[in-house]
């Protein structure tokens, strides 16, 4: 019959006191071991030094069996679902709350149940990976550095204005004044955060996709909603100041046509020398246009359907291109993403409770509370906060003759 630590050092605890209590005897009477007695305590010492020897075989048995079950889930269940993970989610640095919060109220054993509520921080890489010719970019995360902010709050300079006015001075001339304004802009982070709908304990529990899509879903949402502030934030209320409403920032009208103009948006990048983290940001069906553009026999530029769908492919004049539902259609933006600076408070805070009370929970004025009906409801949130260095390093380009 196997053993556990925990029984086996309960069991050399208790032999190890009957000698004890041998020798206390002897002690108290003042008196030498009678040979009865200390055979019989040697003999306890003997059983006490074996029941060790086994204990020590159990922790190491242990050892490797926790090892085993944590390498299998972690195989097996974190290669299922980075395999599975929306391709949005897995670009601005993945998720695994769902497994996380499970872990931490679970034991070596695994799953134990799920607590009344709780907290969870969301495990997000800070800096995703820097985006190579071959990686579809499918977030702005990926495109801009993302910076640890630890109260809250933040300021930095702006530069809003560039007149370089170096020359060629006579000896004992005067010097000329390049003009390089800077404001300082304080602000601080935004939270963003939604609630799911209640959910069954025991669905949590027994099916494991279910915590796959709840993760997932809920990261995803998040990730859209900052997605559109930093695009379109208007700086009202609890608004960031987005790129499309920053001040300072350039403009390119149409021109000719769709290649015409987002040419002439890379030449006002380039002036600056804004070109190095360039990407191009607009609509799913801006993106079909440009891909269905043809010359007048009917070739496509970008291949035409005998080509494999391929998101790395994503290029225009060799800039990487973001799709979003954020952009509008008709407008696109180049902007040179490393003169801006995502402020991370908090990446990803999960929370759960029970305690939400529902008035309508079982039919119209039948009320009772989430705890009543064993069910669950998450909140998650992040807190972030958006830096634009050079509003110059950002061209609004309008698409529409």
């Amino acid at each position: 019959m196997y053993k556990t630590t925990q029984q086996l050092g309960d069991e050399m605890t208790a032999v190890l006191k009957k000698a004890q209590d041998i020798a206390a005897r002897v002690d108290n009477e003042g008196r030498d071991f009678t040979p009865e007695e200390l055979a019989e305590a040697q003999g306890y010492m003997e059983q006490a030094k074996g029941l060790k020897a086994e204990c020590e075989k159990a922790k190491a048995s242990e050892t490797m069996r926790n090892a085993l079950i944590e390498l299998g889930e972690g195989v097996a269940g974190t290669a299922a679902a980075k395999q599975d993970m929306h391709p949005r989610v897995k670009a601005s640095g993945g998720t695994d709350w769902a497994d996380t919060m499970l872990k931490a109220m679970g034991g070596p054993a695994g799953y134990k149940g799920i607590l009344s509520g709780g907290t969870i921080a969301v495990n997000v890489p800070l800096a995703p990976d820097p985006v190579r010719m071959d990686v579809p970019v499918l977030s702005l995360r990926q495109l801009m550095p993302n910076t640890q902010n630890t109260t809250g709050r933040f300021a930095y300079l702006r530069q809003t204005a560039r007149t370089n006015n170096a020359a060629v001075v006579a000896q004992g001339a005067k010097k000329p004044t390049s003009i390089y304004t800077l404001s300082r802009v304080d602000d601080r982070v935004r939270t963003i955060a939604h609630l799911s709908e209640p959910i069954a304990k025991q669905d949590l529990d027994d099916v494991g996709m279910l915590r796959q899509f709840i993760d997932q879903e809920m990261r995803l949402g998040l990730d859209l909603a900052l997605e559109d502030e930093i695009l379109n934030g208007d700086g009202t209320g609890e608004h960031m100041t987005g790129i499309a409403n920053v001040s300072g920032s350039q403009a390119q009208a149409f021109a000719t046509d769709v290649l015409t103009t987002t040419r002439k948006a890379v030449t006002k990048l380039e002036r600056y020398g804004y070109l190095a983290g360039a990407a191009f940001v607009m609509t799913p069906e801006d993106w079909e246009s440009i891909e269905l553009l043809a010359d007048n026999e009917a070739r496509f530029y970008y291949g035409g359907p005998q080509n494999t769908v391929d998101p790395a492919a994503r290029r225009l004049w060799g800039a990487p291109v973001v799709v979003t539902d954020a952009a509008t259609t008709g407008t696109a933006y180049l902007a040179d993403f490393r003169q801006m600076r995502l402020q991370v408070r908090q990446d990803g805070m999960l929370d759960w409770s029970e305690n939400v009370y529902d008035p309508d929970a079982l039919g119209a004025g039948s009320g009772a509370s989430d705890f009543e009906r064993n069910m669950l409801r998450f909140r998650f949130e992040g807190r972030f906060g958006l830096e634009i260095l050079r509003p110059s390093a950002i061209v609004e380009v309008d698409l529409t003759a």
